[in-house]
C-alpha cells in the first residue's frame, strides 16, 4: 500500500521561505517549494474568533469547516464528535501514526499505532503508554513556563531520560542532532524562539524512529517552530536575521530528513500569517500562574489548565459556579475596556474558558477593575512578546504526488487523503 505523511508545518508563509531561500542555502526548503502546489481559504476571518490553528487544524482533521465541528479552542477535543482522518481510515482498515497534531485526540481509532497529543491538550493521554513519559516535560513546560517548579521539571526530566534509556535504538537519531543543537545554544543561549527549534527538530526524529517501528498507512506529525518565529522575533520585510534564519535552517534540516524516509509527503499549514514587523504591534501578555489569578478572584472552582499562552479553562463542580465565574470575568475591565472573552461549553457547562482579550500597553500601575474591587494586572500577568505576524485565512498545500485542485477549503484535504487511500487499496 502506498504510504502518506501529513506534514503540518504550521503556518508557515512560502513568500518568506523564497526570501530566505535567496540569501541562504536550503535545499530542503527549495524542494518543498518546487512540489505540487495548491491554495487553501477557510470561511473563518477573524484571530481569536476561529482563525487559529487549533481551530483550523480540526477543521483539517474532520473535512468539516468550524460552523460544523463547533471546536473553537484548545482543549475543546472532549466535545469533538466529528471523526477524524486517522478514525475514518481505521474503520477502513488502514493504520496511521499521529505525532503531535494540534488539538486532537486519538478517539475511536484502534489502529492508530501511536499518537502524541500536543502539549497544550491536556485532556489526551498519548499512545502507547510508554509516551507518556516523553510528553511529561514538554507539557509541563508549555504550560508553565513563568512559574516553573523545579520539583516538578526534575520529576518530567526524570521521566524523559527513563524514556530515552530505555529505546538504545534512539541513540543515533538524538546524536545527530547534537551539532546543530549545540551551534543554536552558542549562538543564542537558551531562548525560547532556539527551544521551539529544538523542540521539533527532536520531536521529528522521534517521530520517524516510531514511524520505522510500527510502519503506519498514514502518519501525520505536527511542525510549529516557523509559526512561533513568525510570531515573535520576525524581522522587517526584506531583512532576515540570524535567529530566523536558524529556525528555517532546522526546518529545512527536518524537510530533508522526511524527504528521505521515502513515503509520499502532503506539506499543509492550514493557514498562514503576515508580517507586521513595521507596524503598531499587538502586546501578548502571559499568565504568571492562572490557578493565582482564580483563585484571587475568590471564587470556588475545582481545577485550572493553563493553554498556550494567555488563555486557560476553568474547572467547576456545578454548572451554577461557572456561570458565577463567567459573570465576575465578563465584567472585569482595564481603564475602562474589556478584559476578558469568556465562553462556556455546552457539553460541559462546569468548564469556562477565558483569554485575555487586551493587546496594548497596560500601564506600570495598572490595575483589573472588577467593579466590587481590584487586581493589580501584572501581580497575574508579564508582558511577553509585540507580535511580529498575525493570523490571515489563506493557506497553501504542497504535495510530491497527485495535486489537490488549485484552490481548495482546507478542510477539503481531509477528502484528498480519504480518497488516496481509496484509490490505493
Amino acid at each position: 500500500m502506498r504510504k502518506l505523511v501529513l506534514v503540518a508545518l504550521n503556518e508557515f508563509d512560502p513568500a518568506f521561505f523564497r526570501f530566505a531561500m535567496s540569501r541562504a542555502e536550503l535545499p530542503g526548503i527549495a524542494r518543498l517549494l518546487g512540489s505540487q502546489h495548491s491554495n487553501t481559504w477557510t470561511p473563518d476571518e477573524v484571530e481569536k474568533r476561529g482563525l487559529d490553528p487549533w481551530v483550523q487544524w480540526v477543521s483539517i482533521h474532520t473535512g468539516s469547516d468550524s460552523a460544523d465541528h463547533k471546536i473553537k479552542h484548545l482543549g475543546d477535543v472532549p466535545g469533538l464528535s466529528n471523526p477524524q482522518i486517522w478514525e475514518a481510515l481505521s474503520a477502513k482498515g488502514i493504520s496511521s501514526g499521529i505525532w503531535g497534531a494540534m488539538n486532537a485526540s486519538r478517539g475511536r481509532a484502534g489502529l492508530c499505532r501511536f499518537f502524541l497529543p500536543d502539549p497544550w491538550t491536556f485532556s489526551e493521554p498519548a499512545h502507547p503508554p510508554e509516551l507518556n513519559r516523553l510528553l511529561a516535560l514538554p507539557r509541563y513546560y508549555a504550560t508553565n513556563y513563568l512559574e516553573v517548579s523545579s520539583i516538578e521539571i526534575l520529576k518530567a526530566l526524570g521521566k524523559l531520560f527513563g524514556f530515552v534509556l530505555s529505546k538504545p535504538r534512539l541513540f543515533p537519531r538524538l546524536f545527530a542532532v547534537v551539532p546543530l543543537a549545540l551551534e543554536g545554544l552558542l549562538k543564542f543561549g537558551w531562548k525560547n524562539h532556539l527551544l521551539f527549534s529544538l523542540f521539533d527538530l527532536v520531536s521529528v526524529s522521534l517521530f520517524l524512529h516510531y514511524k520505522q517501528q510500527y510502519r503506519p498507512d498514514f502518519a501525520l506529525v505536527f511542525i510549529n517552530s516557523v509559526a512561533h518565529m513568525q510570531h515573535n522575533i520576525w524581522c522587517e520585510e526584506g531583512t532576515l536575521d540570524r535567529r530566523c534564519l536558524y529556525t528555517l535552517q532546522v526546518i529545512d534540516r527536518i524537510l530533508r530528513q522526511l524527504y528521505a524516509e521515502g513515503s509520499e509527503l502532503l506539506v499543509v499549514n492550514a493557514l498562514t500569517q503576515r508580517n507586521i514587523a513595521n507596524r503598531k504591534r499587538a502586546i501578548v501578555y502571559r499568565q504568571i500562574s492562572p490557578w493565582k489569578f482564580v483563585a484571587a478572584l475568590g471564587l470556588p472552582f475545582r481545577s485550572v489548565e493553563q493553554l498556550m499562552t494567555n488563555d486557560a479553562h476553568v474547572f467547576f463542580a456545578t454548572a451554577e459556579e461557572a456561570r458565577a465565574f463567567r459573570d465576575v470575568l465578563a465584567l472585569a475591565t482595564i481603564d475602562g475596556r474589556k478584559l476578558f472573552d469568556v465562553d462556556y461549553s455546552e457539553v460541559t457547562p462546569e468548564k469556562v474558558f477565558y483569554q485575555l482579550d487586551f493587546w496594548d500597553e497596560v500601564p506600570v500601575d495598572g490595575v483589573i477593575d472588577l467593579g466590587d474591587r481590584t487586581l493589580g494586572f501584572y501581580d497575574f500577568f508579564e508582558k511577553l512578546v509585540e507580535r511580529t505576524g498575525e493570523h490571515i485565512p489563506r493557506g497553501d498545500v504542497y504535495s510530491t504526488g497527485e495535486a489537490l485542485p488549485d484552490n481548495i477549503p482546507n478542510h477539503k484535504i481531509h477528502d484528498f487523503i480519504i480518497d488516496f487511500y481509496a484509490q490505493a487499496s
